[in-house]
C-alpha cells in the first residue's frame, strides 16, 4: 500500500513552474469568475482525546492551502467552509453571491470520508446544475476510488480526484480553463477534455473514463504526482484569510465571508506549511513515501512575511508547523530560527508576538540540543514527539529515558514545552513492576520529567504505509463489531480496531487508564506547587485534559459498549480497491470484468 516513487531525477516540477502556471490559469480564471465552493469535511465522531476542544479553533492545512492556491490563481469568488464550523451546509443550498457553485472541492482525511461522501451525493441532486468536484485530502491520495460509486446504481460520485498538492489541482484546471468555451459550465468542459483524452498527461489524478452512468468499469490513474521542490513558489495566504464561512449551524451561506480581522475571534491556531519530510522510516508510518523519500522547505524570510502578515491582518498568534520532523536537517532548522530571531512586528521581536508549535523526533533534537536557546527566542514554544514508546518495543527511531530526561530538561530549561505522543501496542502491558515497559509506567515518566501533555493512540492500520496489510493478514483487524461495520472514523487512532489480544476492549480501556493517570486532579495539585517557566502551561493543559478525557469518554461509550457485548468479526485479507485502477495507456485494451469489493 505504500505509494510508488517517481524516478530521483523525476520527482520535483522545475524550478519556477509553479508561479508559471498560476499565472497561467488566472489569465483565464479572472475572466470566467467562476463561484467556487470550498469544504473540509469533519467527522463528530472522531472526537476523543484530550486534544477534543482544539479541532474547533484550528485552521487545519488543507482549507488554508486551497483558499490560498485558488485566490492566486484567480478565482475571487471563493467560500471556504470548514465543518468544525458549519457542521449543516450543503452544497445544494449554496449560494456564492445569488448563483450555484460551478466547482466544488472537496477535501477530507480518512476518519472524515463519511462526511465528504454526504456532501457529495448532496451537490448531485442540483442535477444538471451541479458543480463540477473535486475530491482531494489524504483520503483521495491513498483511496481514491472510494470517491466513486456513492449510490446503489454506482452513478454518483466525484468527477475527479486529485491524488497530489497545489500544482496538480492547478494542471487540471489550467487544461479545463484552456479548453473552455465562452459561457460554458466548468463541468461540461471537464467532461469535454476527459472524453479527449487530454487529463492523460497530468500526473496525480484519478477520474472514470465514461460519462457517470453506473458503476465504472475502471478507474484511469494518471501516476504519480511530481512535487514543488521549493515551497517558496506556493502563494502566501493573506487573501485567504477573508473567504471563510462564519461559524453557523445553518444548511445555507451567510451573505458575506467572515472578515479577516475577525477571524482571529474564531480561529486561535493557524496551521503553516515549514517543512516537509522525515528520514525514518517506520512501518506504520505513510509520509516518508508520500514525499517520495524527499526534505523540503520553505525560506526563513517567506515564513517570516507569513508569520507577521497573518498576525497583523487576523490577529492569529498561535502557529502550528505541519512538519513530519522540522529537525529533520539542522542547517534549515537553524537558518529559519536564525531568522525568526532577529525578525520583529511592529519593533517587537517575533518571537515575543507569535507562539510557534511543530513536531520533531526525540533523536533529532537531542543532536541539536545547542539550537534551543535559539529556538526560543524565534517563538519556539513546543515541540510535539512522536516517542511511541520509551523502551523501543515497537520502534526504534533514538528515542530512550535517558534523552527524554536531558531533551524534556533543556526545553523546560528555555520555556518550551515537551508535548509527546506515545503509541499503545499489543507487546505494551497497562503496568508493569520496577521497569517501563507498562503505558501506565510510561505516562508517570513523562510526567514527571516534565511533559505539559500526553497523547495516547493505538497502533491502527495505516493506509499508505509498508506494514499496512499485515494486521489484515494476520486477521487482527475488526470488520464488524456488534453487528455494525468498522467504517473510516474507526481508524482515527482512538479505537482499538487492530489488535491480536484476546479482548480489544481491555485494549480501548488501556487507552483511557493511560490518559486518566496524566490527566487527573492529583497530577493538577502536583503541578502547582512546580514553579518553573511552564508552570502555567502545565496547569491549564491538566485543566482542559481532565475535560477533554471526561468529554473522550462520553464520546466513547457506543464504542465501548459494542466492544463489550459483541460479537466481533474480523478482517481475514486486507481491502482492496473498489475498481481497478488503469494507466491511460491501458484504458484502450479490453479488460475482464472486475470483482467489486466494499
Amino acid at each position: 500500500m505504500e505509494l510508488p516513487k517517481r524516478a530521483k531525477n523525476d520527482r520535483f516540477t522545475l524550478p519556477g513552474k509553479y508561479r508559471e502556471l498560476e499565472r497561467s490559469v488566472r489569465e483565464r480564471a479572472v475572466k470566467e469568475d467562476i463561484p467556487t465552493l470550498i469544504v473540509y469535511a469533519f467527522d463528530r465522531r472522531t472526537s476523543i482525546g484530550p486534544f477534543v476542544m482544539v479541532q474547533d479553533i484550528m485552521i487545519p492545512g488543507a482549507p488554508r492551502a486551497l483558499a490560498s492556491a485558488m485566490y492566486a490563481a484567480g478565482f475571487r469568488k471563493i467560500r471556504v467552509v470548514m465543518q468544525q464550523w458549519n457542521p449543516n451546509i450543503r452544497p445544494s443550498q449554496a449560494r456564492i453571491d445569488g448563483e450555484v457553485p460551478q466547482l466544488l472541492l472537496v477535501s477530507s482525511m480518512q476518519i472524515h470520508s463519511a462526511r465528504a461522501y454526504d456532501l457529495i451525493r448532496d451537490a448531485w441532486t442540483l442535477g444538471d446544475q451541479r458543480p463540477l468536484i473535486i475530491a482531494g485530502g489524504a483520503k483521495a491520495i491513498y483511496e481514491p476510488w472510494d470517491f466513486f460509486g456513492l449510490s446503489n446504481d454506482g452513478t454518483v460520485g466525484a468527477d475527479v480526484v486529485c491524488t497530489g498538492e497545489e500544482y496538480v489541482l492547478l494542471e487540471l484546471l489550467d487544461r479545463i480553463l484552456e479548453n473552455k468555451l465562452p459561457g460554458e459550465h466548468i463541468r461540461s468542459a471537464f467532461e469535454r477534455v476527459r472524453e479527449e483524452g487530454l487529463l492523460n498527461d497530468i500526473h496525480g489524478l484519478v477520474f472514470r473514463p465514461d460519462p457517470p452512468r453506473g458503476h465504472p468499469e475502471y478507474l484511469i490513474d494518471t501516476g504519480v504526482q511530481r512535487l514543488v521542490q521549493n515551497l517558496d513558489e506556493l502563494p502566501l495566504p493573506f487573501d485567504a484569510l477573508g473567504l471563510f464561512e462564519p461559524p453557523h449551524k445553518k444548511t445555507t451561506l451567510s451573505p458575506e465571508p467572515l472578515p479577516a480581522e475577525k477571524l482571529g475571534k474564531y480561529a486561535k491556531v493557524l496551521a503553516v506549511v515549514t517543512t516537509h519530510g522525515c528520514k525514518f522510516h517506520c512501518p506504520y508510518c505513510p509520509i516518508p513515501a508520500y514525499n517520495q523519500d524527499t526534505f523540503r522547505f520553505r525560506s526563513p524570510e517567506r515564513l517570516v512575511e507569513e508569520f507577521t502578515g497573518i498576525y497583523k491582518r487576523s490577529g492569529i498568534r498561535f502557529f502550528f508547523g505541519t512538519d513530519d520532523n522540522f529537525f529533520n536537517n539542522r542547517q534549515t532548522v537553524e537558518e529559519i530560527f536564525s531568522v525568526m530571531a532577529k525578525a520583529e512586528i511592529d519593533r517587537k521581536p517575533l518571537g515575543d508576538s507569535i507562539i510557534f508549535a511543530t513536531e520533531a523526533t526525540e533523536f533529532d533534537v537531542h543532536k541539536n540540543l545547542d539550537l534551543i536557546p535559539l529556538a526560543r527566542k524565534a517563538g519556539l514554544r513546543s515541540i510535539w514527539f512522536g516517542i511511541e514508546d520509551l523502551t523501543a518495543d515497537l520502534v526504534k527511531k533514538g528515542q530512550s529515558p535517558e534523552k527524554t530526561i536531558t531533551v524534556f530538561r533543556e526545553l523546560i530549561k528555555h520555556g518550551i514545552a515537551p508535548m509527546p505522543m506515545m503509541m499503545h501496542h499489543d507487546n505494551q502491558p497497562l503496568w508493569t513492576w520496577r521497569s517501563l515497559r507498562g503505558l501506565i509506567n510510561q505516562v508517570g515518566f513523562l510526567r514527571k520529567v516534565g511533559a505539559i501533555t500526553c497523547q495516547i493512540t493505538l497502533l491502527t492500520p495505516s493506509v499508505g504505509s509498508k506494514g499496512y496489510e499485515k494486521p489484515y493478514q494476520d486477521g487482527i483487524v475488526l470488520k464488524r463489531v456488534a453487528g455494525q461495520p468498522v467504517e473510516d472514523y474507526h481508524y482515527d487512532g482512538n479505537r482499538a480496531i487492530a489488535t491480536a489480544h484476546s479482548s480489544p476492549l481491555q485494549r480501548q480501556l488501556n487507552m483511557l487508564a493511560g490518559y486518566i493517570a496524566f490527566y487527573n486532579p492529583l497530577n493538577l495539585l502536583r503541578a502547582l506547587p512546580r514553579f518553573d517557566p511552564l508552570w502555567a502551561e502545565r496547569v491549564f493543559t491538566q485543566i482542559h485534559g481532565m475535560i477533554g478525557v471526561v468529554k473522550s469518554v462520553w464520546n466513547a461509550r457506543h464504542w465501548l459498549y459494542q466492544l463489550a457485548v459483541g460479537p466481533l468479526e474480523y478482517h481475514d485479507a486486507p481491502p482492496g480497491p473498489k475498481y481497478p485502477l488503469i494507466t491511460p495507456t491501458r484504458a484502450t485494451q479490453p479488460l475482464p470484468v472486475p470483482v467489486l469489493q466494499g
